[in-house]
């Protein structure tokens, strides 16, 4: 572990409700560059559709990097109004 570095190994995946899991799913297989493991589902907010606010450790995909922790939130459209429903409104280092 890096000198000044949080270690984070202690922090699980989480179980997110099932439409969030999916919709994690679909957002974050087509995001190149780190990896991003849930370990804190934090809750809605009522927006145009529904944001959910998600804790993740993130790892750059890098031999030397370290885990940080990221919020991360995903936005849900009602179903009616397009193909795919969900997306990244924001991902934030937060450690």
């Amino acid at each position: 572990m890096m000198a000044g570095a949080f270690n984070f190994d202690v922090l699980k995946t989480c179980s997110l409700p099932e439409k969030v899991a999916t919709g994690y799913s679909e957002v974050f297989s087509h995001l190149l560059g780190a990896d991003y493991t849930p370990v804190l589902y934090c809750g809605t907010q009522v927006v145009h559709g529904i944001n959910h606010m998600i804790i993740c450790k993130m790892r750059v995909c890098h031999p030397d990097a370290t885990e940080k922790l990221a919020k991360v939130i995903l936005n849900e459209l009602p179903e009616d109004e397009i193909k795919s429903k969900w997306s990244i409104v924001s991902i934030e280092e937060i450690a």
